[in-house]
């Protein structure tokens, strides 16, 4: 017999519940907690600058303003320092006596003390800010020795150059949970020689605040668990237990429908599934069941056929690629017995199968065939019509005829049955081997990158005609250059400057460019292979977009003259009026 199943689903359920009511009871806590900081906070604001307002308008602005003149001297400095050092607040009693201040110090420090004392305010001073540092005038918590103490202004203050009001705000120092707020004392003439400070214990406030919330949690934590065994209970009964004699009757049909022979009969595979008296959603699930068994015994049956028919397709595309890969040179060095030039290529498919090629072939033993293409669109179609358009492209080039001939005929030809409207671009060069002159016709296809003779690639900007495929008829032209000795030819399909990133940036010629001339002496296996590394870096773990095809080809130059030789050349030429 097989072992009941656990009620998962009631863990579920509870923790979906429990979860739900956490949510509720924490938005809930939330805003009454806010709320009530708000309210607390806004009416502790509104003491604090009702306060700091009374105060400053009690205070007699052209005294203060005479004594911040005073006590900002250097000469009063001076003397500060010195009874500081000594502990003598005599000698500044003195100095205010001599300048008749003395007696409203005495007045306005007694007033700041009782209202202090009377309100409850923490801190109560009065100070100059407009210097860029605080220097203290008034504060009934300090002695004598605190007038004209200067200190650095709080954050944010330091570039005051006047004394202005200053908002309530609660902040948390050194000093503990503040609620401050300083407000200006006006003198006659309009300025304001000083603010007047307060600064309200919040102290026990945040203290009861945090009680309040530990308070909170607990009741929710205390209500949670209740809700817990109570849910849990409850739907073990009503949901779970039906549910799970469900799941041990489905787990004994998947188990026989494994098992179950090709020549069984689709209802002898199904389950009966007991039925229930209760007329609910699980008993509709109960009825329900058996006719989902029948759904997925077919459904599974599909999936077998569609599965093998997957594992043809994909052994034939693997083949294909094998196909396609034969039909291109892929063995290298590709011509050992030459030492005139250097040639390497690859071609990596974004699909099973691409529709980009490359080619190379000796035409004489004086010119080399040079061909790369993209054809539009990928997978199977591309690749079959890739293969076509290779094998015409490099029969007309043996003719020995000129690149825009070869790029006419094949145009011509491709387009006769060309139903599918496909097309294919084509950069074809034939290079003179015995002094690097290279003849070149391009229907639509990248710009090619040449190594200068300074050793520099740069992009050759020639004249693009158009596609093979596209239109019958079409006139196409060529563009002669010269290959350097020792230096590089590079040619390449979209695929390389499109390589995009997850971001959609593309790869672009500046970045290949660049890529090629950090390698400048690199032979061609070298520097595709690099160039590869390259794009693959750039665009990280995002898919293939489109066919990756690369040819560099490095001409190092004629070999030493032998008459045979150039005698067998020229008779080659003569005979089948090769290109000069």
């Amino acid at each position: 017999m097989k072992e009941k199943k656990k009620n998962r689903i009631g863990r579920e359920l509870i923790t979906m519940l429990l979860l739900m009511f956490s949510i509720i009871v924490l938005l809930l806590f939330l805003g009454s907690f806010l709320t009530h900081n708000r309210e607390v906070d806004e009416l502790m604001l509104s003491r604090t600058e009702t306060l700091s307002t009374t105060t400053a308008a009690l205070l007699d602005g052209d005294y203060l303003q005479k004594l911040r003149n005073a006590v900002a001297s250097s000469e009063y400095q001076e003397l500060r320092e010195k009874a500081e050092k000594e502990d003598d607040p005599a000698a500044l009693e003195d100095y205010l006596k001599e300048h008749d201040l003395y007696a409203g110090y005495v007045h306005y420090t007694d007033l700041l003390a009782t209202l202090q004392k009377e309100s409850k305010i923490k801190y109560l001073y009065v100070q100059d800010l407009a210097s860029g540092d605080a220097m203290y005038l008034l504060d009934p918590s300090e002695t004598i020795l605190s007038l004209g103490q200067r200190e650095k202004s709080a954050e944010g203050l330091d570039d005051l150059t006047e004394n202005e009001r200053i908002e309530a705000t609660v902040t948390n120092s050194e000093y503990g949970w503040l609620c401050t707020c300083a407000e200006p004392v006006m003198a006659a003439d309009g300025t304001s020689p000083a603010v007047v400070g307060v600064d309200m214990d919040m102290n026990d406030v945040m203290s009861r605040r945090f009680r309040f919330a530990a308070t909170m949690i607990l009741q929710s934590l205390i209500v949670l668990i209740f809700m817990a065994f109570a849910g849990t209970f409850y739907i073990r009964k009503k949901v779970a237990d039906p549910l799970s004699n469900l799941a041990s009757e489905a787990s004994s049909f998947g188990a026989e429908n494994q098992d179950s022979e090709e020549t069984r009969s689709l209802s002898e595979q199904v389950v009966e599934v007991p039925p229930r008296r209760r007329d609910d959603e699980i008993t509709d699930l109960y009825q329900d069941i058996q006719k989902m068994q029948l759904g997925i015994i077919r459904y599974m049956n599909n999936l077998t056929a569609a599965t093998e028919e997957k594992e043809r397709l994909g052994t034939e595309l693997n083949i294909a690629n094998r196909i396609q890969a034969s039909m291109l040179p892929n063995t290298f060095p590709a011509f050992p017995e030459r030492d005139e030039f250097d040639v390497y290529a690859l071609m990596k498919p974004a699909k099973s199968v691409a529709g980009d090629f490359y080619d190379f072939f000796l035409i004489d033993q004086d010119h080399l065939g040079v061909v790369m293409a993209d054809v539009s669109g990928k997978g199977i179609p591309a690749s079959l019509f890739m293969m076509m358009a290779k094998i015409i492209i490099s029969n007309f080039a043996q003719l020995g005829v000129k690149p825009h001939q070869v790029l006419e005929m094949a145009n011509d030809r491709i387009c006769m049955n060309n139903d599918e409207d496909m097309f294919v671009t084509v950069w074809f060069g034939i290079i003179t081997i015995s002094t690097g002159h290279v003849i070149a016709s391009n229907a639509g296809h990248e710009y090619p990158v040449l190594q200068n003779k300074d050793g520099v690639y740069e992009l050759f900007h020639d004249k693009h005609g158009f596609v093979l495929g596209g239109m019958d008829g079409v006139r196409y032209k060529d563009y002669e250059f010269d290959l350097n000795k020792g230096k590089t030819l590079f040619l390449y399909t979209d695929g390389v400057p499109e390589a995009t990133t997850a971001q959609n940036e593309q790869f672009g010629p500046v970045r290949m460019v660049e890529a090629l001339n950090k390698m400048p002496d690199a032979d061609p296996k070298e520097l595709v292979h690099h160039m590869l590394r390259t794009v693959d870096d750039f665009d990280g773990d995002v898919p293939q977009f489109d066919d990756i095809t690369m040819l560099a080809i490095r001409y190092n130059g004629p070999l030493e003259k032998d008459p045979d030789t150039e005698m067998e050349i020229l008779a080659d030429n003569l005979a089948d009026k090769k290109i000069d």
